[in-house]
């Protein structure tokens, strides 16, 4: 788990999740690395033809049963070689996006942030707790 950035104004949780990007009315799966209650960033292979700086989010929450629909806007996006090209010769690309959420119901902005505050205050007394092995060995 990262430590905040002083830039940032809430907390930001490292997990492995899955999201929905749509963009253009298709809906593409993308994993899902770190998430606050502002914004996410995702991971999957870049596609120029549905690149847009807006979209909308299906964010499937892990180990909860709710999925969070909003809409954001790309911050940055990082390209990175993955090896092999396309059929039409263009290299294939592995995208990293940041996403600010800019529009969701009351309802998923409070089950977001509920969510991302419970998750890191679970994973810092994990971490500060040491567990003691007491075994009855002789």
């Amino acid at each position: 788990m990262r430590f905040n950035d002083p830039r940032r104004l809430g907390p930001r949780i490292t997990l492995d999740g899955l999201c929905g990007v749509v963009t253009h009315k298709d809906l593409v799966p993308a994993a899902m690395v770190d998430l606050s209650s502002m914004g996410l960033r995702v991971e999957r292979p870049f596609d120029p033809a549905s690149a847009s700086r807006t979209v909308q989010l299906e964010i499937e929450l892990p180990g909860v049963d709710e999925i969070v629909w909003a809409s954001g806007h790309v911050t940055f996006a990082q390209l990175s070689p993955m090896g092999g090209r396309h059929a039409d010769g263009q290299p294939r690309l592995w995208c990293r996006a940041g996403i600010q959420i800019d529009a969701a119901a009351g309802r998923d902005l409070r089950m977001l942030r509920e969510y991302v505050i419970e998750t890191r205050r679970a994973r810092l007394s994990a971490v500060e707790r040491p567990v003691l092995d007491i075994s009855l060995a002789a």
